[in-house]
């Protein structure tokens, strides 16, 4: 190779280098600030009968930690991330930090449905730009994470509800997403109060209640066939003959 093109070969490398630890920077910053917020801020409660984690807003929306992690995740490049894993659980991250970030930024304290406008929801209304470009909370749902392919998401991404499945009081990692994904799914079923709870009626058919967000996302869980997937965390076999219902969405803010 002659010196002209090994220059460019090896500038352009070094560049790539900088740039993916520019990325690991940013994500390192962040991830340290949020994780003392989650494990500071977010506490179980209880509601209406309703077992969660909430989020303490206002001692929140005072911690100078959430401003700094708030930069540092929207300066982050989660394209120069180098793995599915680290750009999945950056997504969802994003997802969970500006939900409340807008809580805090409007001082809603009684649910994230008042903050929608005459035209749009509160998912689509409101805007962060991200590494130079425009994302909604919708635009982070529906076009980045849930095409990944991954239904465990619908029990990390935290939606400011009483009956959304519970924040974790940690960020999520690339290198621990799967054991996070599995554990936050292990909670929000075992969770009788929100996530799964079975019964028998008398004539003796069963029923399974579920979260109202596996019914909305039904697709994302085998097709729908949501007896086939639920299967290798319950003990027993769900047959097509159970019945499958849903618990009623409590949109309360999941505050303390």
């Amino acid at each position: 190779m002659k010196r002209p093109a090994l220059r460019l070969l090896l500038a352009v490398v070094f560049c790539s280098v900088q740039a993916i630890g520019q990325a690991f920077a940013d994500e390192a910053r962040y991830h340290d600030d949020l994780d003392g917020l989650l494990a500071e801020h977010v506490r179980p409660a209880t509601a209406r009968g309703i077992s969660y984690h909430g989020v303490d807003y206002d001692a929140w929306a005072l911690d100078p930690r959430h401003a700094r992690a708030r930069e540092a995740l929207l300066a982050t490049d989660p394209a120069r991330l180098p793995t599915r894993s680290d750009r999945l659980a950056f997504w969802i991250n994003a997802y969970n930090l500006l939900t409340i970030d807008l809580i805090v930024r409007e001082g809603e304290r009684e649910t994230i449905k008042n903050l929608g406008g005459l035209f749009s929801t509160p998912w689509q209304r409101h805007k962060w730009t991200i590494a130079g470009a425009p994302y909604s909370l919708d635009d982070i749902e529906h076009k980045i994470i849930r095409p990944m392919g991954e239904p465990r998401i619908h029990f990390a991404i935290n939606c400011a509800a009483i009956s959304c499945p519970d924040l974790r009081r940690e960020s999520y990692r690339g290198e621990r997403l799967e054991e996070q994904l599995a554990d936050q799914t292990r909670r929000l079923l075992e969770n009788g109060s929100k996530g799964l709870r079975r019964g028998r009626e008398a004539d003796g058919g069963d029923w399974i209640m579920l979260s109202r967000v596996m019914r909305w996302f039904d697709e994302d869980f085998d097709n729908g066939d949501l007896r086939g997937w639920l299967a290798p965390y319950l003990p027993g076999a769900l047959s097509q003959a159970t019945d499958v219902r849903f618990f009623d969405y409590d949109w309360s803010l999941n505050k303390r």
